[in-house]
């Protein structure tokens, strides 16, 4: 298992460094891009808003697979705990706000408030049963 971990760290860096090299941003840009795309990709699969807190947890499991990898000592300039806390609060900046943010300002709506029933020819007024003959 604990190899099939390293390779998988190996393949990981290997691939962020092309990508840092072809895109031609920063790192700590690529952080924030990355998990703004994290956040909203799982929202996207889960069907769940991107406030949710699975989304969240999906973008910090996987900043701390990347701070793992980078703490291996396979990222160039990565592997002290000071560029991981760096890392890490760059990455979850973002979906921290939404995540606190968006329950504050678009609330849920309640179970109650989103079932009515309504009728359509009149969607404004409630539904009434007619009279049994």
């Amino acid at each position: 298992m604990q190899d099939y971990v390293q390779q998988l760290v190996e393949y990981w860096i290997g691939y962020k460094i092309r990508l840092l090299d072809a895109v031609g941003l920063t790192n700590d840009a690529m952080h924030i891009h990355g998990s703004l795309l994290i956040l909203f990709g799982s929202a996207i699969i889960l069907r769940r808003r991107p406030d949710s807190v699975w989304c969240w947890l999906i973008v910090l499991v996987a900043e701390l697979f990347n701070e793992y990898a980078d703490l291996q000592g396979q990222g160039p300039d990565e592997a002290t705990i000071d560029a991981a806390m760096h890392d890490l609060y760059n990455t979850m900046f973002w979906p921290t706000i939404i995540l606190i943010l968006g329950r504050f300002m678009f609330p849920r709506a309640k179970k109650s408030d989103a079932k009515t029933d309504r009728s359509g020819d009149f969607a404004d007024q409630p539904f009434k049963q007619s009279a049994a003959v």
